[in-house]
């Protein structure tokens, strides 16, 4: 945290991958500080003033009389402060018996968000995790985004290898599942991210398909409200037209089209318009855009994940990305290129090929 004056202070706001700029008044008393209000950092050069209520009501959470402040460990059903040499060696007292009957695949540790979006805990806390064996452990992700992970991974090879929408050159974008003018852009976030949005509409078109017609739904070109959990079969939907109508135009490196055809082969626009809410002819049209568009690009996020068939629908949206010939260009979704580590960019060895199916 950067102290700007003696109330004043700059911190970054790690409860998402956003991680915005936070201005941080704190008011000094006899009992020392406590913070009176948070607003948007307007200098931070990368959220430029943009905050949400969790962001704002960190102040609230950090006086929170609930919160736990101290290490504490439960005798005879009461709850009890220590200090973290006693908690360790609780910790150790627990852990090894477990670990030598059963296996270290007995214990897990579950990690939060602060950790992972703070450059220094996950950095360390993943080599930690990792000397510790433990074959599982969670975190948020573990409920809110695994799907995405899981299709990156068996697709590419890595759990973070994830392609993003090159926002500022595409001319279509297709949002399903995000709400970027709430959420600062989420895996797109990027300074004034509405307003790049908005530059795609005067270039082109940005179309929202979502079952509410949220923010960015209605500041966008065109919403779509599509019935709940039944994304994956709306883009098995446009797979299948751009298969009949001959717009497949997939780039190196990829494997698996034949069985992609055959599976998209059971799901045309007829059968999916009744369950979807979205007219059959409608459907057809999304499909031609996006493969007639010379710079398209698809985008799914949490509201994707978080349903039924998340990970069918996860891997869905790259695979349109990728058989309208969008996959890795400009304009498309692409792997970024950062200028410090980045655990998105680290495939497995050895696997050199898109893989579809």
């Amino acid at each position: 945290m950067a102290t700007v004056d003696d109330d004043r202070h700059l911190h970054t706001c790690p409860l998402c991958e956003a991680m915005c700029g936070l201005e941080i008044r704190v008011a000094n008393g006899p009992s020392g500080g406590r913070v009176v209000g948070i607003r948007g950092n307007r200098d931070d050069v990368w959220s430029r003033g943009h905050i949400c209520p969790k962001g704002a009501s960190l102040g609230a959470l950090h006086d929170d009389p609930d919160r736990i402040r101290h290490p504490m460990i439960k005798v005879d059903g009461q709850w009890h402060e220590v200090s973290w040499d006693a908690a360790f060696r609780r910790c150790t007292e627990l852990l090894a018996p477990v670990i030598d009957t059963y296996g270290i695949g007995a214990v897990t540790a579950y990690t939060g968000n602060p950790l992972a979006h703070s450059f220094s805990l996950a950095r360390y806390a993943g080599v930690l995790l990792g000397m510790s064996g433990m074959p599982v452990t969670y975190s948020p992700g573990t409920v809110d985004q695994w799907p995405k992970n899981l299709s990156s991974h068996l697709m590419y090879g890595g759990w973070w290898t994830f392609p993003v929408p090159d926002i500022e050159r595409t001319d279509l974008l297709v949002i399903m599942g995000a709400n970027p003018a709430a959420s600062q852009g989420s895996l797109l976030a990027a300074p004034d991210v509405m307003v790049l949005i908005d530059a795609i509409r005067q270039r082109g078109k940005v179309i929202v398909i979502d079952p509410v017609r949220t923010v960015t739904a209605a500041r966008a070109d065109e919403w779509l409200p599509i019935v709940p959990c039944t994304d994956a079969a709306l883009l098995l939907a446009v797979a299948h037209t751009l298969f009949d109508e001959d717009l497949v135009n997939p780039g190196p490196h990829v494997d698996g089209v034949d069985t992609m055809r055959r599976v998209a082969a059971d799901w045309p626009p007829a059968r999916v318009s009744a369950v979807t809410g979205i007219e059959e002819e409608r459907i057809r049209r999304l499909a031609r855009e996006l493969a007639g568009t010379h710079k398209s690009v698809v985008y799914g996020r949490i509201g994707l994940c978080n349903q039924e068939f998340g990970s069918l629908a996860s891997w869905l949206v790259d695979v349109i990305n990728i058989l309208t010939g969008h996959f890795d260009t400009p304009g498309g979704a692409m792997f970024p290129r950062p200028a410090a580590w980045s655990i998105t960019t680290q495939p497995l060895p050895g696997l050199g090929r898109v893989c579809l199916m």
